[in-house]
C-alpha cells in the first residue's frame, strides 16, 4: 500500500477525523435500535459519538481511567447535544463496577494498548474477562487494534514500536487477542482491516512524541523517556519513512457464546 503525508492543514484536526476511519468501522458494527453499549477506554469520545450518530436509539456509556479524558468527553458530548444519549464515568476497564449481563455490546477503538500502558498484559486479560461478564448472552464485543505482525509499511511498523517503547502502549499479536476471546467464551465473527492511507511527517511526529513524553506521566502516571532519547532511537527512520498515524487498523467482532464464571 502507499501512504501520503498528512498536510499541515489536515494535521490541526486530523486525530478527530482520521480520514473517516471511525465512521467506516461503525458502519460495519452489528448495531440495532434500543441497544445498550459500553465503550471501553473511550478517551475523548470520538468513536462513541460516531456510534451515536449511526444509531440514535442506542444508549451508550463510556468509561475511561483518565479524569482529564472524561472531562474532554463531556465537553464534546455537550457541544454536540448528545448528553442525553451518551454518558461517561471514570472507571478501570480491568475491574468494572457494572453488574453481570447488563450490556448488549461492548466496543473499543484503539484503547486496549492504553489499558496495556496502565495495567500491563494482565490488565488486558482481565478486561476481556470483565467484558464477558458484563455482556448479555449472545452479546457482541468489537475492538480495533494494530497487531504488530499485520503492519505493512515501515511507517506503520515504526508507530507500533515507538509507542510501546515510549510508555508501554503496546498492541498484542492477533493470535493473542484471539486466544483471549476464546478463553472467555467468545466466537470470532469478523476480522477486517481498514486504512487511512496517511502518515505523519517528521515535524508532525516530533510534536506527537513530545506530547506523549510530556503528558502521559501527568495523565496516566506512567513514566516516559525524554523526547531526546526517543528521537535518538527512532528519528532517523521517521525522517526516512514517516510515522504511521492509524494508517492501518484491524477490527475484531466477536459474539459471546458462553461465559465461564
Amino acid at each position: 500500500m502507499t501512504e501520503q503525508y498528512v498536510t499541515r492543514e489536515e494535521y490541526l484536526t486530523y486525530f478527530s477525523k482520521l480520514n473517516g476511519l471511525r465512521e467506516r468501522i461503525v458502519a460495519d458494527l452489528p448495531l440495532e435500535s434500543d441497544i445498550k453499549i459500553l465503550d471501553l477506554a473511550t478517551g475523548y469520545g470520538y468513536f462513541t459519538i460516531e456510534v451515536a450518530k449511526r444509531e440514535p436509539g442506542a444508549e451508550i456509556i463510556g468509561i475511561d481511567i483518565s479524569q482529564s479524558d472524561v472531562n474532554v468527553f463531556r465537553r464534546n458530548v455537550k457541544r454536540l447535544g448528545l448528553a442525553d444519549q451518551l454518558k461517561i464515568t471514570k472507571m478501570d476497564a480491568s475491574c468494572m463496577d457494572f453488574p453481570d449481563a447488563c450490556f448488549d455490546m461492548v466496543v473499543n477503538f484503539m484503547g486496549l494498548e492504553d489499558i496495556h500502558m496502565t495495567r500491563g498484559r494482565e490488565g488486558v486479560e482481565k478486561t476481556f474477562v470483565e467484558v464477558s461478564r458484563v455482556l448479555k448472552p449472545s452479546g457482541f464485543f468489537s475492538f480495533t487494534v494494530m497487531p504488530p505482525e499485520e503492519m505493512e509499511t515501515e511507517a506503520q511498523k515504526i508507530e507500533v514500536a515507538l509507542f510501546s517503547y515510549v510508555c508501554n502502549c503496546t498492541w498484542l499479536a492477533s493470535c493473542e487477542y484471539e486466544k483471549m476471546l476464546e478463553a472467555n467464551g467468545f466466537g470470532l465473527l469478523t476480522k477486517r482491516s481498514y486504512y487511512t492511507g496517511k502518515k505523519l511527517t517528521s515535524e508532525q511526529a516530533r510534536e506527537e512524541i513530545r506530547f506523549a513524553c510530556e503528558n502521559v506521566p501527568k495523565i496516566y502516571e506512567v513514566k516516559t523517556p525524554s523526547f531526546e532519547e526517543v528521537w535518538s532511537r527512532f528519528g532517523t527512520k521517521i525522517e526516512e519513512h514517516g510515522l504511521g498515524h492509524y494508517s492501518k487498523v484491524v477490527l475484531f467482532i466477536a459474539q459471546k457464546v458462553g461465559w465461564q464464571g
